[in-house]
């Protein structure tokens, strides 16, 4: 430390010590440059300013109190020993610290002993419950009051036992001790677990007993804490007496012996004040033996010296000062300048900014945050809404908003975020017309305050354009509907048409019967009879010509017979055919809401009876029809008449592909398989046909595709669309024109019940 450092701090202890109460003096004030203003010339002999040569800056602001208790309680006792002596401190201090480590040491004993009665009381009180526990379970389980009593007056007969008691499981009292057990519960809560209670003047244990796993009473067992506190008010008693005699030992010696710690400080400050009396600085501290007095007298004395030699250097200060003013204001000046063009260009960017905000081609409102009212509106503003800058002015954003609560639109804009998407309005406009607008915020500073400017964004004719877009999809969905209701329309009128082809073979052919019958020879029987009526004997006789007239009649009955079993068989067909003409159409589910009838069919089932509803055409053109149809596949849980039209159709499509082959050649084969082991049975429809071209191959099961002239393109579309309905498929091969085609449906076998499943 260099000596005027040194010199400065003993001027600043010694002055603390004979003036403790006194204020600091405020520093001195910084220029802007760093260096520290002068107050004037400074009085050598106090060390203090002489009257300042202009205005003193004013005092600082008094410090903040201290936060927290320990600090609050710490500037107490300090602001108590600011006006008391040196020697008075530290007596204070030494006996507070004394006192304050007694009081600690005599507390925390107090505790521990405390801590440690209380564990051992709690013990004991355990101990005796458990002992009692042992005795408590036979008169429990026998229901015994009396040994369960004396038992209990054994417990309580215990120094310091208040009492003791037996509790059934319910809570019920069993049985008490007669000594002190009114303070004892009547009655506990049922199923109380093991714990103590402690009280202000009791202590309580609970002890459950059981019989095995099962708890079947209660054992409370109270203690008095009396003789606890009786302990703990002697000990107190000693410890306030330790700290008593401790305290009168410490005042006396703290007394005694501080003027060591005090006198050396005593005559240094004696010196001080004798070279502020007498303003002389040849004056020197005397020799002081204390090593911290002494070294404040030294540093003391070395002040002087340099106060001397600073008395010289004042005049080169104060010339050095001028020249540091002469520089400063320069720089001043410079920085006013600069102050002065940072003014002019935040001037142009504000003026930036407002061309921006004016000429927008959206409209944009600076809003009020607290009343939402129109502070400032842009060009774009007044043109769109055609209000007047001073009619704006007395509006407000939830007034030119329509059809929403103002106390919503509030709540909206007043949000803290600083950007804010608000979503679509309705604004009115001061025409009355009603528009649509996006709106979005972001908060700003404007005059300033906090404020929110608004983009409007117009969607009034986005939104009708989207109005006419969802009323074009209305109407392109309802277009579809009634494309979907022609679809369904046409699949019933070909797979019906499919099965009139059968009526009509089945009623041409009942036609023809009709036409060929015999029945008309019983009408020339009848006239013949009817001539020789007169002599019937003769005419049955021998010789006559009605004798070969019961042989003809027998003839006759027999060809009436298979007549009317070829006509019972078509009518029968003819009744099958019209009746799967209606499944059909109620099979149409998305059309008429009904749901198929689920049944358990064998393959070989199916196409026999696909074969005998279109077996009359196939039999017409001379078609041979091979099958092969074990009767060990596996059953089909499925729709009877669905998979009846696919084969149905299937078939019908051969009979077409093999028109054109000689009559000798045609020949269709239909086979039944199983597949993937036992989980699929595959129907395979193979004529020897015109076949299909390779590239119709992926077309044949579109909707309307077809390669017939009188086709129509919705047969194989709708039996493919029936086969993914039953849950199984339906692909086509074929290795070329006129090499024929092969069909193959696939079905799943499914488990079901054995009765069919009723329609709904």
């Amino acid at each position: 430390m260099s000596a005027i450092s040194g010199a400065e701090a003993a001027i600043e202890v010694l002055v603390f010590l004979r003036q403790p109460m006194s204020q600091p003096a405020s520093a001195p004030e910084p220029l802007p440059d760093g260096s520290i203003e002068s107050a004037g010339p400074i009085d050598v002999v106090t060390a203090t300013p002489l009257a300042p040569q202009k205005p003193v800056a004013a005092p600082a602001p008094a410090p903040k109190p201290p936060m927290g208790r320990l600090a609050r309680i710490e500037e107490k006792i300090k602001q108590r020993l600011g006006s008391l002596t040196l020697g008075s401190k530290v007596t204070r201090i030494a006996m507070f610290a004394n006192s304050t480590a007694l009081v600690i040491a005599g507390v925390l004993f107090l505790t521990f002993d405390f801590v440690s009665r209380y564990i051992a009381m709690r013990g004991t009180l355990v101990t005796f419950s458990n002992v009692a526990v042992e005795s408590a379970r036979l008169p429990l389980q026998f229901s015994t009051v009396q040994p369960m009593t004396a038992a209990l007056n054994a417990i309580a007969s215990q120094p310091d036992i208040t009492g003791a008691s037996v509790f059934l499981a319910d809570g019920r009292i069993f049985a008490r001790s007669q000594k002190n057990s009114a303070s004892l519960p009547a009655q506990i809560e049922p199923g109380t677990r093991a714990k103590t209670e402690l009280g202000l003047i009791r202590m309580r244990h609970y002890k459950p007993v059981f019989s095995g796993d099962k708890s079947i009473g209660t054992l409370v067992v109270e203690t008095s804490l009396a003789p606890l506190y009786t302990h703990l008010l002697g000990y107190a008693a000693i410890t306030l007496l330790v700290l008593g005699l401790s305290a009168f030992a410490a005042r006396q010696i703290t007394s005694r012996l501080q003027p060591v710690v005090t006198e050396p400080f005593v005559k240094l400050a004696h010196s001080v004040d004798t070279v502020v009396q007498e303003g002389s600085f040849t004056l020197r501290a005397e020799n002081i033996n204390d090593v911290e007095a002494a070294h404040l007298g030294e540093a003391f004395n070395n002040l002087l010296i340099e106060i001397q030699k600073r008395d010289a250097t004042i005049n080169q200060a104060q010339m050095d000062l001028e020249a540091n003013v002469l520089a400063r204001t320069s720089v001043l000046h410079q920085q006013v300048q600069d102050r002065k063009h940072a003014e002019d260009a935040l001037r142009d960017s504000e003026m930036r900014y407002r061309n921006l905000f004016e000429n927008n081609p959206m409209p944009m409102f600076v809003v009020n945050l607290e009343t939402l009212d129109f502070v400032a509106v842009n060009n774009a503003s007044m043109r769109h809404y055609g209000y007047a800058p001073e009619e704006f002015a007395h509006l407000s954003l939830p007034a030119i908003t329509h059809g929403a609560d103002p106390m919503l639109v509030t709540r909206t804009f007043r949000s803290g975020a600083k950007s804010l998407d608000a979503g679509e309005w309705k604004h009115r406009k001061k025409n009355g017309e009603l528009i649509e607008v996006q709106l979005t915020a972001h908060a700003i500073v404007f005059a300033g305050k906090v404020a929110k400017i608004v983009l409007a964004n117009d969607v009034t004719e986005r939104n009708r354009a989207q109005h006419q877009l969802d009323e074009l999809h209305k109407k392109l969905v309802e277009t579809s509907r009634h494309a979907g209701m022609a679809e369904v329309a046409t699949g019933v009128l070909h797979n019906v048409g499919n099965v009139l082809n059968s009526v009509n073979v089945s009623a041409t052919l009942l036609a023809e019967n009709a036409r060929q019958t015999k029945a008309i020879s019983i009408r020339r029987i009848a006239d013949l009879l009817d001539a020789n009526k007169s002599d019937l004997p003769g005419f049955f006789g021998n010789g006559g010509k009605g004798a070969v007239l019961p042989g003809y009649i027998a003839t006759l009955a027999q060809q009436l017979e298979a007549e009317q079993a070829i006509r019972l068989a078509e009518a029968e067909q003819l009744m099958k055919n019209v009746a799967h003409i209606k499944d059909i159409v109620a099979m149409q589910q998305t059309y008429a809401k009904t749901s198929s009838v689920m049944e358990n069919l064998t393959p070989e089932s199916l196409v026999t009876e696909a074969l005998r509803m279109a077996g009359a055409e196939l039999q017409r053109e001379n078609i041979a029809v091979k099958t092969e149809c074990p009767a060990t596949l596996p059953e089909i849980f499925t729709d009877r008449h669905k998979i009846l039209q696919i084969l149905i159709n299937l078939i019908t499509n051969a009979r077409q592909a093999l028109g054109e082959k000689p009559r000798n050649e045609r020949i269709l084969r239909i086979t039944a398989t199983c597949g993937d082991g036992e989980n699929l049975v595959r129907i395979i429809v193979r004529d020897n046909g015109c076949g299909i071209a390779p590239e119709n191959m992926t077309l044949i099961f579109n909707h309307g595709f077809t390669t017939k002239k009188s086709g129509h393109g919705f047969g194989l579309h709708s039996s493919a669309n029936a086969a993914k309905e039953v849950g199984g498929n339906l692909t086509a091969t074929s290795d070329g024109q006129g090499l024929g085609a092969v069909f193959t449906l696939e079905l799943p076998v499914k488990i079901a019940a054995q009765e069919p499943m009723p329609a709904i």
